[in-house]
C-alpha cells in the first residue's frame, strides 16, 4: 500500500471516529475497512461501499467501510469501532479484507496515542485475513502499521474446526 491508500483510510477513520457514540467513556473510535470487490471465494461482484482505487494492490476497485465504537450501559454490549466496519462490510456483501485504519482518544483531548485493535477485534479480524494491514494511526502522518499476523501471532481459525 502507499502512502495515498493509507492517507485515504486514516481520513476515512478520523470521519468514522466523528460519529462514535462514547456517551460512557467519552474515548472515541474510528475504522475504516479496505475491502476487495469480490467475494473471496466465489469471486461474485456482490460488494456495495465508496469505490477507490489502490494501484499498489493491482486492482482496480475496493471498497471502504467505517465504523465507530457505540458504547452502552451494560458495557458488555459495547461493540468497537473495528467490529462494527466488519459487519458494515459482511451486510454489504464483502468477507476480503485488505487493510483497516483505526483512530481512537478522548473528547476533550483528541488523538494523541495509537489505538490498537482490542483482543475481540483481533479474533473478529483473523476471521477473514491474517495478511491484512493493521494502520494504527494518530494522525494521516503518524501511524504504525503491521500484519494482523503480528499482532495476533497463532490465531485460532477454521483450521482448528477441522
Amino acid at each position: 500500500m502507499d502512502e495515498k491508500d493509507i492517507r485515504r483510510l486514516i481520513e476515512a477513520a478520523v470521519r468514522a471516529r466523528d460519529m462514535s457514540y462514547a456517551r460512557y467513556s467519552q474515548f472515541k473510535v474510528g475504522a475504516a475497512l479496505l475491502a476487495c470487490k469480490g467475494d473471496p471465494e466465489t469471486g461474485a461482484d456482490v460488494c456495495a461501499g465508496e469505490v477507490v482505487n489502490i494501484n499498489e494492490l493491482n486492482a482496480s476497485e475496493y471498497r471502504i467501510f467505517t465504523g465507530c465504537n457505540i458504547e452502552n450501559s451494560s458495557y458488555g454490549a459495547t461493540i468497537c469501532a473495528e467490529r462494527t466496519a466488519v459487519c458494515n462490510a459482511v451486510s454489504n456483501g464483502c468477507r476480503n479484507f485488505k487493510a483497516i485504519a483505526i483512530v481512537g482518544g478522548l473528547n476533550s483531548t483528541g488523538i494523541k496515542g495509537i489505538t490498537y485493535p482490542c483482543g475481540i477485534c483481533r479474533q473478529v479480524l483473523s476471521e477473514f485475513s491474517t495478511d491484512m494491514y493493521v494502520i494504527a494511526a494518530r494522525s494521516e502522518d503518524d501511524y504504525d502499521m503491521r500484519k494482523l499476523s503480528d499482532f495476533l501471532p497463532e490465531s485460532f481459525g477454521v483450521g482448528q474446526m477441522k
